[in-house]
């Protein structure tokens, strides 16, 4: 499942039309969309990329309040603050959006969500290092890890 705004989803649907293994839901993630998933029972994982940074924290937890209905594993992409106030993101340079919300790690996420727990974060540099060489080196400097992006590893 894909889950994006309806006019996001209007232009995925011209550009990759629904082939039946994946179906798009056009909504909010604030609102109740865990009910448009037709299977009960089955292992899933939800994954929250790109999204949390826009947000604020009341929104957040909203999300985490649609997951904790049906779902007990959740990866989500975090920002540090210190990024959230730095960062100029240039592919949303045309568009209103802008970064409103971080957290400094997954430990500080946990707090925010009392269904959830902690089960392990990776900086983006760690995974960046697979990838480009001097990131080897990079995700072992300590400033550059808290500032990174981190996959937040959570359960219920």
């Amino acid at each position: 499942y894909n889950l994006d705004l309806p006019e996001t989803i209007a232009v995925r649907e011209k550009l990759l039309p629904e082939s039946g293994e994946i179906s798009q839901i056009a909504m909010s993630a604030m609102d109740d969309w865990s009910g448009e998933i037709t299977e009960h029972d089955a292992p899933a994982i939800v994954i929250i990329e790109g999204l949390t940074m826009y947000l604020s924290e009341k929104d957040v937890k909203e999300i985490f309040d649609v997951i904790n209905k049906r779902f007990d594993h959740v990866l989500v992409e975090t920002m540090s603050p210190t990024m959230v106030k730095r960062m100029k993101e240039k592919s949303i340079e045309g568009s209103k959006a802008k970064f409103t919300w971080g957290v400094k790690d997954g430990k500080e996420l946990a707090k925010l969500l009392p269904n959830f727990r902690l089960i392990e974060e990776h900086s983006l540099a760690e995974g960046m290092a697979e990838f480009i060489p001097i990131f080897k080196l990079l995700k072992k400097i300590k400033p550059v890890s808290n500032i990174s992006n981190k996959i937040v590893v959570m359960e219920k």
